[in-house]
């Protein structure tokens, strides 16, 4: 085997084990060697009063609840909602309007170096590859009798295929030209059956990406675990723009998506929490675009 090859592949083990890894840090201990802070305690007492996921017909209908609190909740809007939409509409925009800068910026500062690892990162937000590292964390929270672990592959399940209808939609209702095209960033199709190079906005690796790690990084909140899974999802997004796959407002609209997403389904199953997440379709400039908001 190549050196090339055994890198590939390490790294790929690498990333798998950093998804996996809360399911060590979470392994319990014997009740006579734990001394809990009163921050530990509340801590266990509100997970204790979550909502318990199970892989059932519960679980399966909570995709359909949760969607429709995603869709209807702009309805419920306050004051907080329109600030938090207006500051990542504001980014969002903003990133438009200078998209052909940043992909210039970063593809005169494109090495091998930079290329390789966010090669090996964006393995993250490949739906291929994501299920079976979802997969394996269930498999191992039910191996490890681990309930956090399962609950955390559940919801970070729900949270990919919701975020996945979300991105897919906006794909096809708007039909944004990738800049590998050749074509400006102000070339948008609108509504129709578009091939890939017109699937441009949003991002669906960053989206997937932070779907799945807002999921883990919320369950496993500490300062190892976060780190990890919002660092690969950062390098998933990054390496989109330098390998000219998508504009910078792309990846920021589908790591916003992913992220508000993850932070919606974590909180519906917490009891005396609601969703607060929306999608507002919004057209700016040509382009179709969407306001999201989210109070966690």
């Amino acid at each position: 085997m190549s050196n090339y090859v055994l890198l590939k592949y390490s790294i790929l083990c690498f990333l798998m084990a950093s998804f996996t890894f809360p399911g060590f840090a979470s392994a319990d201990e014997p009740a006579s060697s734990i001394t809990m802070t009163t921050g530990q305690a509340r801590e266990k007492q509100d997970t204790s009063n979550e909502a318990p996921v199970e892989f059932n017909k519960d679980y399966f209908k909570g995709y359909v609840t949760d969607f429709k609190s995603i869709v209807t909740s702009p309805a419920r809007w306050d004051t907080t909602d329109w600030i938090t939409a207006t500051l990542v509409t504001g980014a969002a925009i903003g990133l438009y309007e200078n998209d052909a800068k940043i992909q210039k910026w970063f593809k005169d500062r494109e090495t091998t170096t930079t290329n390789d690892i966010g090669e090996y990162a964006t393995m993250a937000g490949c739906g291929p590859l994501t299920l079976p590292i979802v997969g394996g964390m269930y498999l191992y929270g039910y191996a490890a009798d681990d309930g956090k672990m399962r609950k955390t592959s559940l919801l970070a399940a729900e949270s990919f295929i919701l975020t996945g209808v979300v991105v897919q939609t906006l794909k096809y209702a708007t039909g944004r030209h990738r800049p590998n095209t050749g074509d400006g960033p102000r070339s948008w199709d609108g509504p129709g059956i578009h091939h890939d190079a017109a699937l441009s906005f949003p991002g669906g690796h960053a989206s997937t990406a932070f779907s799945i790690a807002t999921v883990i990084a919320s369950e496993y909140d500490n300062i190892i675990v976060p780190t990890i899974a919002y660092g690969i999802a950062t390098l998933t997004g990054l390496n989109r723009v330098t390998h000219n796959y998508h504009w910078s407002s792309d990846v920021f609209v589908g790591a916003a998506i992913g992220y508000f997403t993850g932070k919606a389904v974590v909180a519906s199953h917490r009891n005396g929490m609601e969703n607060k997440l929306s999608f507002t379709p919004i057209l700016n400039d040509g382009g179709l675009g969407m306001v999201l908001t989210c109070r966690f």
